[in-house]
C-alpha cells in the first residue's frame, strides 16, 4: 500500500516571506496543522501551528520560524515506512515530492488510517500461526496457498523457533465457508493456532 493513495492532493502552501499573522488567519480558516513553504515552486520548507503559536512577533516571517529541509516522502513509498520515518523524526506529516514537485502531504491521521486498512482489523478476519521448515520460500509457499483459494492475506511474518523450524503468522480474508487450516495443513503445514473476529490494531506488529 503506497503513499499515494492515502495523501491529500490539493494542498495549499506558504511562501517563506509571509507574514506569520497571515499564516495564523490561514490555519484557523483551513483547520490544517502545517504548510508545505514553496519558494519559486520548490519545496523549502513546513511551518506547523506550533511554530506560528511559538512565534514572538505577528510580523515574523515564515522564513524565521519554519522547518527548512524538510523530511519528505515519495509517493511509492510505502506507508510503512512512511509511518517510521514520522515516527523517528517526531513529525506530525511529510510532504509528498518527486522530482523536486510537491504533489501533496501525508499526515499522522492518514498513516494510521492506511495501516488500520492493512491490518485489517475493521473487517472479520483470521489469525493463523502455522509451524513449518525454515526459509523464505515457506513464507511464500503460505501466502501462495491463501490466495490462489482466494483470499486476502494484508500481514504475514515468519521467524525462527531455534529448533530449525519456524513459526509463520498470518492474518487472511477468505469467503464464508472457506477452511483456510484446512487448506494450509494439505499443503503440509502444521497448524498451530487460528482465532477469527476484528481485533485490536497493535496485532498487526
Amino acid at each position: 500500500m503506497q503513499v499515494r493513495s492515502w495523501m491529500t492532493e490539493q494542498v495549499e502552501s506558504v511562501r517563506p516571506d509571509e507574514d506569520i499573522a497571515e499564516v495564523r488567519r490561514r490555519f484557523r480558516q483551513r483547520r490544517v496543522r502545517q504548510f508545505p513553504v514553496l519558494e519559486a515552486g520548490q519545496l523549502v520548507g513546513i511551518i506547523t501551528d506550533r511554530d506560528v503559536r511559538t512565534a514572538s512577533a505577528p510580523d515574523t516571517a515564515v522564513a524565521a520560524v519554519m522547518t527548512p529541509d524538510p523530511v519528505t516522502a515519495k509517493p511509492g513509498m510505502l506507508v510503512e515506512e512512511a509511518a517510521a520515518l514520522i515516527r523517528q523524526h517526531r513529525i506530525g506529516a511529510l510532504p509528498v515530492v518527486e522530482d523536486g514537485v510537491l504533489l501533496g502531504i501525508v499526515s499522522e491521521s492518514d498513516l494510521l488510517n492506511a495501516l488500520v486498512e492493512l491490518c485489517g482489523v475493521l473487517e472479520p478476519t483470521t489469525l493463523i500461526e502455522v509451524e513449518s521448515a525454515e526459509g523464505g520460500d515457506e513464507v511464500e509457499r503460505v501466502r501462495s496457498v491463501i490466495e490462489k483459494h482466494g483470499g486476502w492475506v494484508p500481514w504475514i511474518s515468519g521467524a525462527p523457533d531455534g529448533r530449525g523450524r519456524q513459526i509463520i503468522a498470518l492474518r487472511l480474508r477468505m469467503a464464508v465457508g472457506s477452511s483456510p487450516e484446512q487448506l494450509l495443513e494439505e499443503a503440509g503445514f502444521n497448524l498451530l493456532s487460528s482465532i477469527s473476529g476484528r481485533v485490536a490494531v497493535a496485532a498487526c506488529g
